[in-house]
């Protein structure tokens, strides 16, 4: 039998052509609208410096709830310890944003690199003088070992602001060792290695079920104190700003869920925390989440007093500008344009 040829006047090859056509061109503006959305998302790598419930918090909450995402960023976040070390990894080029400290950004300006801290997540000193029971007054420290961090991180600066309020010099009265981070000093002092140290909500905790007292509240002084916040370079503010604006706004939203959202945030805590007991992180959470700043912008206050702590040993920080570390322009815009406003429902 012959086949059929197509003619002019067949209109079922012409409308399948076209219709092959519709499709191709369907295909591939869905190509391009998937490649114009992965362009959308602007790529950050910023760091956290802590393993326990604090300042290195807010950030895991805006990376695991989504709120990064929401603002259009894919944020990849890395482990960095000690505030130090994260500085020099904002300065190297390895990450736009980082978590860091006030004794941090204003070590780093002091030695020329224009860093600025551009958030504030937790604003006064959260952390606790704890001794083992052959201290029972400050006069007790006098001779003790304390296990410290490294100089220049926030424990390190708050340990020797604290030593010094009850009478003592941290370089003469007693022994300061750099042990390392918040565990690693815990673990300092179980094993008899050391007599105090300074701890967080989540290490109290520990450190009240091994018998260990607590010899100064900080906490309850509420003394001004930059202790974590987002910092960046000047370079990076001015080529990025929106991106900036996007990162700051995602850790307010954090901050917000960090206290209004108590099982949720207890789940992404334990993916990070190295302490995973359930009851004891509960209650550090609980203790901790009331040092989270309502407006996470960095207290000036507290840039003053570390810098006059810093001096001591620094003496580049004598005249420094403390406002020129910090820029507040962000945390403004979400005020001015009522969007922090609008995270507590009013």
């Amino acid at each position: 039998m012959r086949m059929r040829k197509e003619s002019r006047s067949d209109p079922e090859p012409a409308r399948w052509r076209a219709a092959n056509r519709r499709l191709r061109l369907i295909a591939l503006a869905a190509i391009f609208l998937a490649a114009g959305a992965a362009r959308a998302a602007d790529q950050v790598t910023t760091t956290y410096q802590s393993v326990t419930i604090g300042s290195s918090t807010p950030l895991w909450i805006a990376r695991d709830a989504g709120f990064f995402e929401r603002q259009g960023l894919d944020v990849k976040i890395v482990f960095v310890e000690g505030s130090p070390r994260t500085m020099q990894t904002l300065i190297a080029g390895e990450a736009q944003i980082v978590e860091s400290t006030g004794p941090a950004t204003l070590n780093a300006r002091a030695a020329g690199s224009p860093v600025v801290i551009v958030a504030g997540y937790i604003n006064v000193m959260p952390y606790y003088l704890i001794a083992d029971g052959s201290i029972n007054s400050p006069a007790d420290l006098k001779g003790k070992v304390g296990a410290n961090h490294m100089p220049g991180t926030a424990a390190d600066t708050v340990m020797r602001i604290g030593l010094k309020a009850l009478g003592l010099d941290p370089d003469r009265d007693v022994s300061l060792r750099p042990i390392g981070n918040t565990p690693m000093r815990l673990q300092a002092m179980a094993a008899g290695a050391a007599n105090f140290m300074v701890a967080q909500d989540l290490e109290l905790q520990q450190a009240k079920r091994l018998g260990y007292k607590v010899l100064v509240d900080y906490v309850a002084n509420k003394t001004p104190f930059p202790m974590g916040g987002a910092v960046t370079t000047e370079r990076y503010v001015k080529e990025k700003r929106d991106v900036v604006l996007r990162y700051v706004k995602a850790m307010a939203q954090a901050l917000h869920y960090l206290k209004t959202n108590r099982e949720g945030s207890l789940a992404i805590i334990s993916r990070y925390a190295r302490f995973q007991n359930r009851e004891v992180m509960g209650a550090a959470f609980d203790a901790a989440r009331r040092l989270y700043a309502e407006t996470p912008s960095p207290p000036t206050e507290g840039f003053d007093l570390v810098a006059r702590e810093l001096a001591q040993r620094n003496p580049k920080l004598r005249d420094i500008d403390t406002k020129s570390g910090m820029d507040l322009r962000f945390v403004r815009e979400l005020e001015q344009s009522g969007f922090l406003k609008s995270l507590k429902g009013n």
